[in-house]
């Protein structure tokens, strides 16, 4: 486990600047789009994306995560869905396009991560109270027939290695009542310093056990390089039936996804 093992001097040094720079950078990007911040919505997601892009391109270069894609980028306006691993897939996915979160409603207390999330109008949802839900994805459905692109992590929370946890159908009927496209990703991480993830190694990556916040960012940022791929399927064209099965077909397209052999010579490298 990658709490086992101790950090080198110079690996500690490099995590705590890169941590500092990602701070820094954060809000600058924050700074930068300070009007988006205070806009009305529904104009403030689209207002956002963009920003929230940059904040993503930031948090890659920061963390040192390199990303490759396959297929196309999601059209605008549609609702993305993808597998889950931690935190580092908001970064990895989310600085590839112009983009708004849905995200768990206890993000809100995470450190930095929170209030840069409420600044980009994170789009907040409460699965443990009905109402609260209700309202977050009435808020998505909202945000989508804006056309914004919406960004979702429809298994709730991340599993571990090789696992694939049924997707929630909630998120999906947004996408029923917006009438818009899902396009169904896969992230997965091939390399930590040019040397294979497996499942023994991908909890430096991904953030699984509880573990705490800052200490796992600071083990992940002490790496000097992190290869990911994001693979991008066709989309799911409206209208939908329903979110039941809608969620199915978009979770077996997102299995293959994840599933399929890397394919080097097809992708194209955003950094």
């Amino acid at each position: 486990m990658w709490y086992k093992t101790v950090m080198t001097l110079t690996a500690r040094i490099r995590a705590i600047a890169r941590m500092v720079a990602f701070a820094v950078g954060s809000w600058l990007v924050v700074a930068r789009g300070i009007g988006a911040v205070f806009s009305r919505f529904p104009q403030r997601w689209n207002r956002n994306a963009p920003h929230n892009a940059r904040w993503g391109r930031v948090g890659q270069r920061c963390l040192g995560i390199r990303v490759q894609t396959v297929g196309a980028l999601p059209p605008a306006g549609s609702l993305v869905v993808a597998n889950h691993y931690g935190y580092a897939d908001v970064l990895t996915i989310g600085g590839l396009f112009p983009v708004v979160f849905a995200a768990r409603h206890d993000m809100r207390r995470w450190p930095l991560f929170g209030a840069l999330a409420a600044c980009g109008a994170t789009i907040f949802i409460d699965r443990k109270r009905a109402r609260a839900g209700v309202r977050g994805i009435a808020k998505v459905t909202a945000a989508l027939a804006s056309g914004a692109t919406v960004l979702g992590f429809p298994e709730g929370t991340s599993a571990g290695a090789g696992e694939l946890l049924p997707f929630r159908s909630g998120l999906f009927q947004a996408a029923v009542d917006a009438g818009v496209p899902v396009v169904p990703a896969a992230v997965r991480y091939l390399e930590i310093d040019g040397e294979p993830v497996t499942g023994a190694n991908l909890d430096v990556i991904g953030w699984f056990y509880g573990e705490n916040f800052v200490t796992h960012a600071l083990r992940l940022a002490s790496h000097r390089c992190v290869l990911a791929e994001v693979r991008f399927g066709e989309p799911i064209a409206p209208p939908h039936a329903d979110r039941r099965t809608l969620a199915a077909a978009a979770q077996v397209q997102v299995r293959e996804l994840r599933d399929g052999p890397p394919r080097g010579a097809e992708t194209g490298d955003r950094q």
